[in-house]
């Protein structure tokens, strides 16, 4: 059965959708303007558009689709390195969107895993990514961890916010280094005038990252770097390595050479596990199209 929510406004005058998308966290509002498209949201009862003001001692009901799954033997098709009653950790191939969000909202990891979540999370489904505690890009490949329990999640995602947690990254790029290492800071925020680039101008939010140089292919002008993030900042390792003249090959987003995907792959993820506490290391070997960079 699909979960209705209900609320009664209280305040000043506000959108039906932006009330909604401040009351659900979870639910972007895109999506939650969608649901209201199909009629799926009241007032009083009746169907209202999302440009609809609200006016205190009002109704609100929304009935939330139960999340999308796939069939289980989904699950089955997911690379998955370790799995334990609190975690799995996936190698994640090229092309997956972690979660439901904009236009990719079917056949998404934590969709395809959804038989081994669905213990752990059940109702708790309905806030559209369950079990995400950190991303990757949808083209890019490698370590992710997805949480099984609401209780795991919280632990898990605490380590990424302090910082706690080691993660290193294969990058290849175009141009050649004359440094063989160095430290990348700068703010990371989204270009007012392309919301879908990030940029290293302010406003934004800080951000650090670590790089050496593993390989130099100099007739190809390009290189293999491994790169240690020391923040979590949207596309920070894509953006950044670009600011320094060196942006991935494939990554025409940021001024790369074109290819199929950007070329970057998490080799290796480190925390301590949500539950023991024991430090855990979790390596994914690279994917086809960058073995030839790395034998």
């Amino acid at each position: 059965m699909n979960p209705e929510r209900a609320f009664v406004f209280s305040g000043p005058p506000e959108r039906l959708d932006r009330f909604l998308t401040r009351s659900l966290p979870g639910w972007s509002r895109t999506r939650l303007q969608a649901l209201i498209k199909k009629g799926l949201a009241t007032v009083g009862g009746h169907p209202e558009p999302g440009r609809r003001l609200l006016a205190p001692g009002e109704r609100i009901a929304i009935v939330l689709p139960e999340f999308s799954t796939l069939p289980a033997s989904a699950a089955r098709s997911v690379p998955i390195l370790h799995e334990d009653r609190d975690l799995i950790v996936v190698n994640k191939p090229a092309g997956w969107v972690v979660h439901p969000a904009g236009p990719h909202q079917t056949d998404t990891l934590v969709q395809r895993l959804w038989p081994k979540l669905a213990a752990g999370w059940g109702a708790d489904a309905a806030q559209n990514r369950p079990g995400v505690v950190h991303r990757l890009d949808r083209g890019t490949t490698g370590v992710i961890v997805v949480a099984k329990t609401p209780a795991a999640a919280e632990r898990l995602a605490r380590q990424f916010a302090e910082r706690r947690v080691e993660k290193i990254y294969w990058a290849v790029v175009a141009g050649v280094p004359t440094e063989k290492s160095g430290r990348v800071r700068s703010m990371v925020g989204r270009s007012r005038q392309e919301p879908h680039r990030m940029t290293t101008t302010v406003p934004g939010r800080w951000a650090e990252t670590d790089f050496k140089v593993l390989k130099t292919f100099p007739k190809k002008n390009q290189s293999v770097l491994e790169v240690r993030p020391k923040t979590g900042r949207t596309h920070q390792i894509r953006v950044q390595l670009a600011a320094l003249g060196f942006p991935l090959v494939g990554d025409t987003l940021y001024g790369g050479p074109a290819g199929t995907r950007p070329l970057l792959h998490a080799h290796q993820l480190v925390f301590d596990h949500p539950t023991t506490g024991k430090r855990l290391i979790f390596k994914a070997p690279p994917p086809p199209d960058m073995r030839p960079f790395l034998v």
